[in-house]
């Protein structure tokens, strides 16, 4: 499958561009019209960023953004408010927002207080209007990591690695040899049976709540993301990443620069990827092909030089701390001191997010969380 759209140059390119993007907001999943759908996006998202496009979020769409992404509802407004009335009227822009309602509702959703106070007048770019008024995943994610790449590129897909080719998949075992060609980094593969379920769910916890919901990509994600990005104004860039996606980058994708054009191939192999492969093969690929920091490729490599031990002797916090690694493994890597204290933090923020999803109990991840962090090796 391909697709090509004329590269956007002009406002007039802008404006068509909008116009079908418009006309192609319910295209059918795996379509070609939703694949169109994302180049259109990104090529949008990078002209709105080289026009200086990219002002204050309208402090109500925010607010509809902070409700989808943390499933909230009208009524989560109005128990902020204390008043059903109220919160429909804000949500419908009848009622300016006072300063004790900011003060609420910047409490309730996490939602800096100043963003609220922006006055309504300041609006967004009419691509960030489509993302919380009508999007779809694709064009919520490519907007969200979008924004100041700036990549431009009008035709992709026709020539993306087969993803069916991936149910036969097994990581290479050898990572790196020396000049004389002898292995000096070697990954260890464990079938996913063998790995216990407490290391499955720390993963899904820290990388993919949604792993066992989603197609390819996750809509819970990828609006927290944005939410994220739209706060921060891409200072501190969050991503939506999904599992399916790492795979896509890590295996299919391997060595390509960040960018918009590798963002949306991402999403459409993510997409086969998953009609291709169970759920079981694509995290079996993830855990045992993801980097751990210094020479751990690899779910077991990771176990052995971290704590000394198989991947199915590992501890609820070991676990935990492992999952907490792929993020940034330079930034968590416990076999240097300076990063003890975020690592240990990190750690049990990934503990405390698996208590959240139900994953393990509460007292458990208490307890996890007391366990001394240290590196065996």
């Amino acid at each position: 499958m391909s697709v090509s759209v004329r590269p956007i140059r002009t406002q007039a390119d802008y404006e068509q561009a909008l116009h079908e993007i418009g006309t192609l907001m319910k295209a059918a999943p795996g379509s070609q019209d939703e694949e169109r759908l994302e180049v259109l996006a990104a090529l949008v998202a990078a002209f709105e960023a080289r026009q200086g496009n990219a002002v204050p979020a309208d402090p109500i769409d925010l607010l509809h953004l902070a409700m989808r992404a943390q499933n909230k509802s009208q009524k989560d407004v109005a128990d902020a408010l204390g008043s059903r009335s109220r919160a429909s009227e804000v949500l419908s822009r009848k009622r300016r927002l006072s300063a004790d309602m900011i003060e609420k509702l910047s409490r309730a959703f996490a939602i800096p207080a100043n963003l609220l106070a922006v006055p309504y007048e300041a609006a967004t770019g009419r691509l960030r209007r489509l993302l919380v008024t009508g999007t779809t995943t694709a064009v919520a994610f490519i907007f969200a990591g979008g924004l100041g790449i700036g990549a431009l590129f009008w035709s992709y897909g026709r020539d993306l690695p087969d993803a069916a080719a991936l149910a036969g998949y097994r990581p290479p075992e050898t990572v790196r040899r020396d000049i004389s060609g002898q292995p000096i980094i070697r990954r260890n593969f464990v079938p996913l049976e063998a790995i216990p379920p407490h290391v499955v769910k720390a993963f899904l916890a820290a990388e993919d709540q949604d792993f066992y919901d989603h197609g390819g990509v996750s809509t819970r994600a990828v609006l927290r993301a944005a939410l994220h990005n739209l706060i921060t104004f891409g200072a501190d860039p969050a991503g939506g990443s999904t599992i399916s996606q790492q795979v896509a980058k890590n295996v299919l994708l391997p060595g390509q620069p960040r960018s918009l054009e590798r963002k949306v191939k991402e999403i459409i192999l993510a997409r086969r990827i998953e009609r291709s492969l169970t759920k079981g093969q694509i995290s079996e690929i993830y855990l045992n092909q993801i980097y751990f920091g210094g020479n751990a490729y690899g779910i077991a490599a990771a176990a052995k030089s971290y704590f000394g031990k198989p991947v199915a002797d590992l501890t609820l916090a070991e676990a935990a701390y492992l999952a907490a690694l792929p993020k940034a493994p330079n930034t968590y890597r416990l076999d240097l001191a300076e990063n003890r204290e975020r690592a240990k933090d990190r750690r049990d923020w990934v503990l405390a997010r698996m208590a959240d999803d139900g994953l393990i109990t509460t007292s458990a991840a208490y307890l996890a969380a007391e366990e001394p962090l240290v590196a065996t090796n």
